[in-house]
């Protein structure tokens, strides 16, 4: 997943900008010559290429005469702001940090809808994968390695609230069972352990066969009380709020709930999962 919904909401606020400049009757040249910029900043600010400051808009408005749209234009710019972050900026006190503001903030949440490709979601995850998985982004990342054993304990405390009062429904890609992201021997004790947690009476975990038609581009997403979604890339968060946007992965949240399989018809698909990596290790 790009940036592509926060690169959408930018040009938004573009388009927005325009109609208020248009609104007033001026060409980008005379707002930008009564604003004292150049012209060109007008044209990134209107095409979505640079999100303005609030100064910025304070004085668009101003010279648009249109100060009455300015709390709307400044809470737009704010949304932007907070759906994309860069995980470097997050990540720079080390990754400890960051899973426990992940745990706080699931804490703080009642419901959990995760869809997921090709990785386990951290919760369900095992101390042994998590392990690896963090240990291969420390390094792809340029992250110091030295704090993943204190942010794998953050992330077991995350396991543990798939024990409470919190409901989690995980839908998983057949192929997030198969997917060569850690050694054999790690990934076959995941398997054993989605087996275990299947039985929690707040988990329902769902497997997403590989023959079911799936919406390209696929990604993983991860929807909190119906209020926000977040999706993690290899370089950035993107974070969610806007009702609209949310609709949308509600919808493809539930287009996957319906095809998934659950129960005895997922464990089928995890223990021959599990049966294929044994197979594959004890003939490799």
């Amino acid at each position: 997943m790009s940036s592509s919904d926060a690169s959408r909401a930018r040009q938004a606020l573009g388009h927005r900008l325009r109609e208020i400049r248009l609104d007033a009757h001026l060409t980008a040249r005379e707002l930008a010559r009564r604003a004292g910029w150049n012209h060109t900043k007008v044209s990134k600010h209107e095409n979505g290429h640079r999100v303005p400051s609030v100064q910025d808009l304070e004085l668009w408005c101003r010279v648009c005469e249109a100060t009455d749209l300015l709390p709307d234009l400044v809470a737009a710019t704010r949304e932007i702001e907070k759906m994309y972050v860069q995980l470097r900026r997050l990540h720079r006190t080390g990754t400890t940090r960051y899973q426990q503001q992940v745990l706080e903030e699931e804490r703080q949440a009642k419901r959990h809808k995760v869809f997921c490709v090709s990785l386990i979601p951290g919760p369900a995850q095992t101390a042994q994968y998590a392990t690896s998985i963090l240990s291969d982004i420390a390094a792809l990342n340029g992250y110091p390695a030295a704090d993943v054993a204190e942010t794998v304990q953050v992330r077991m405390e995350r396991a543990e609230l798939l024990r409470t009062s919190r409901v989690f429904h995980m839908i998983l890609s057949e192929n997030a069972l198969r997917a060569a992201v850690v050694p054999d021997d790690v990934a076959a004790g995941q398997l054993e352990h989605l087996r275990e947690i299947m039985d929690l009476p707040r988990v329902r975990l769902g497997v997403l066969p590989q023959r079911v038609r799936q919406h390209p581009p696929l990604c993983e997403f991860w929807i909190t009380d119906d209020a926000e979604v977040e999706i993690e890339t290899y370089s950035a968060i993107l974070r969610i709020e806007q009702p609209g946007e949310i609709a949308v992965y509600r919808g493809l949240f539930e287009h996957y709930a319906q095809r998934a399989v659950y129960g005895s018809k997922a464990r089928v698909l995890i223990d021959r999962a599990l049966t294929d990596l044994r197979q594959h290790r004890s003939t490799s």
